[in-house]
């Protein structure tokens, strides 16, 4: 069998892959490792692009024919081509809050937290607001961070600050009192108003739909503050050799459907969108119609809006993530499920009767049952479809549940980025969950050694910079870069291989998102989404993969990012 692969690989390799030999290209590349992730992993020299599309792939002689003189020739000198990558699950709509307002990214201290703010004011003196993102849990663990710290600057004007993770927001003592939240305001369902120990006092943090209640206090963000932030988004992630994402939560109706329609409208998506539309646990299946008017809207080559999007749990540092068993540091709490069951599976199987793709956020392994038991649910009432329903975050994971996503082909959306012990590890994950769940974390190997597709994705803005190959080593090591230390890897039986890493970002989220037939690896036919690294990822140390770095990426057949120190031959 393997001398028939080789075989294979070598006619591929030496005869080519072509359409028309009579055509001549717009562009073509020679003398690289191209790396095609097509079925059998094949290897070229040579690729030929004509119009958005690749028309010839193989050996540098054949590709000859494809060259005339209007044909843009690109001499690789022996340097990698991959397919374009896919980010399966990523918040870009958030972009324009990532690129304007206060980063607080990487602030641990009180006074750097003070220090941002204070030079926020100074060059926004007439700020009537203040809103910002990227403060951690880990740097303020159990309750959260203290209203005091920003009102020590800031009293007369609302501050509301983001967690890095999305799903708490630290806010002033002016903002408690603009929203009416006092003593005597009791917890919203499915959020968490954090107290002062011993007292009903808010202390300025507020978890998951807790958040909600402070967000009249803040103006909306416009359609062209949206389409700002996404064009930002797109120049960032161009760089990192993404050409398709997949953005995991938005508001059916909104601001948010219609920057992405005016960007593609007027030619200024520089890349392939799929997107989620959101589905309140507090609604019932009426809010799917909806949906169903969304989607027609949005039907453009670039931007559709085919999935639905379903909040399970919350996330281990606020301890909501739903759990089998409870958390270690308090005994009688499982975390939160925001479903009702019986509702849970009436949303799925109405979804899927009217051929949504599902796309659930789980982090406890109580999360993931219940999603998985729900999605065959729908199986039983619709009958079986091609659905590609998905789990994303799937930070703990019952064993058994594992054989479910096979029989049931659901795709695993994981987050390679976490896969590691950092802060999280040691100052939320041990305390919160207990030294052998916190060691069994974020399992990867274990899906592809079931046959499970797993897309690989970034949680954009939650991971900063969000480049697939930092991502591509966390997968191979899960560990941190620059460390040797072999009881730092966490959980090193689920280190997967380069070869599937490189698929888990490319081919399997084209197919996560119904797009396997356009891109996601090099072939005949496929749209031109490729990219150039400086360094063949085979022949380095996988512990210098994080170093590597794209040259340019090119969408449909236009280069959207050239490196300035690439210089094309």
């Amino acid at each position: 069998m393997k001398s028939l692969v080789t075989i294979i690989i070598l006619f591929y390799f030496i005869v080519g892959c072509s359409t028309n030999q009579n055509e001549k290209a717009d562009t073509v590349f020679t003398n690289g490792f191209v790396y095609t992730v097509d079925s059998i992993n094949s290897k070229a020299e040579a690729v030929a692009i004509k119009d958005k599309s690749i028309i010839f792939i193989g050996d540098n002689d054949s590709v000859q024919k494809y060259i005339g003189e209007k044909t843009k020739v690109i001499n690789l000198n022996g340097k990698m081509v991959l397919p374009g990558f896919v980010d399966a699950h990523c918040h870009s709509i958030s972009s324009y809050r990532y690129f304007n307002e206060l980063n607080l990214y990487g602030l641990k201290s009180k006074e750097n937290i003070q220090n941002a703010i204070k030079k926020y004011l100074s060059e926004h003196p007439d700020a009537k607001y203040i809103k910002g993102r990227g403060w951690s849990d880990t740097d303020f663990p159990g309750i959260g961070p203290d209203k005091k710290i920003i009102d020590e600057i800031v009293k007369d004007i609302p501050v509301s600050f983001s967690s890095d993770g999305g799903h708490s927001k630290w806010v002033n003592s002016k903002t408690l009192e603009l929203a009416g939240i006092n003593n005597s305001t009791k917890n919203p369902k499915g959020g968490n108003i954090e107290r002062y120990p011993g007292t009903n006092e808010p202390n300025g943090t507020l978890r998951e739909n807790a958040a909600d209640l402070v967000a009249d206090i803040f103006p909306a963000y416009t359609v062209e503050n949206l389409m700002d932030g996404l064009e930002a988004y797109q120049r960032m992630v161009s760089a990192f050799g993404i050409t398709t994402v997949h953005d995991a939560y938005l508001d059916a109706g909104s601001n948010e459907t219609d920057a992405f329609r005016n960007l593609e409208k007027n030619n200024k998506l520089k890349m392939r969108f799929r997107a989620s539309l959101y589905i309140d646990p507090e609604k019932s299946v009426e809010q799917i119609k909806s949906l169903i008017e969304e989607r027609k809207k949005n039907s453009g080559e670039l931007f559709q809006t085919n999935s639905a999007k379903i909040f399970i749990d919350g996330v281990v540092e606020g301890s909501t993530a739903y759990l089998k068993e409870p958390y270690k540091h308090q005994p009688k709490n499982y975390g939160e499920i925001f479903w009702k069951i019986d509702s849970l599976n009436k949303i799925c199987s109405a979804l899927d009767k009217e051929h949504f793709q599902i796309h659930v956020h789980a982090i406890g392994d109580a999360a993931t049952s219940v999603t998985l038991y729900a999605f065959a649910s729908a199986e039983f009432q619709n009958g079986k479809r091609d659905s590609r329903n998905s789990i994303t975050h799937l930070q703990l994971v019952d064993e058994s549940d594992i054989k479910k996503f096979k029989e049931l082909g659901v795709i695993a959306v994981p987050q390679p980025y976490w896969f590691s012990k950092d802060d999280y590890y040691y100052n939320i994950q041990v305390p919160y969950l207990g030294q052998k769940r916190a060691d069994e974390e974020y399992p990867m190997k274990s899906f592809f050694d079931e046959g499970v597709i797993a897309a690989s994705s970034s949680d954009y803005p939650v991971t900063i910079p969000c480049n697939p190959l930092e991502a591509i080593q966390f997968g191979i090591t899960r560990s941190e870069f620059n460390t040797t230390d072999s009881s730092e890897v966490l959980w090193p039986e689920e280190r997967v291989t380069l070869e599937q890493m490189i698929r888990s970002f490319t081919i399997n989220g084209a197919y996560a998102n119904f797009l396997e037939k356009e891109t996601g690896s090099i072939e005949v036919g496929k749209k031109a989404d490729l990219i150039v690294l400086d360094k063949n990822l085979f022949e380095i140390p996988v512990t210098d993969i994080y170093k590597a770095k794209v040259l340019m990426t090119l969408f449909e057949g236009k280069d959207v990012f050239v490196d300035s120190s690439y210089t094309l031959q």
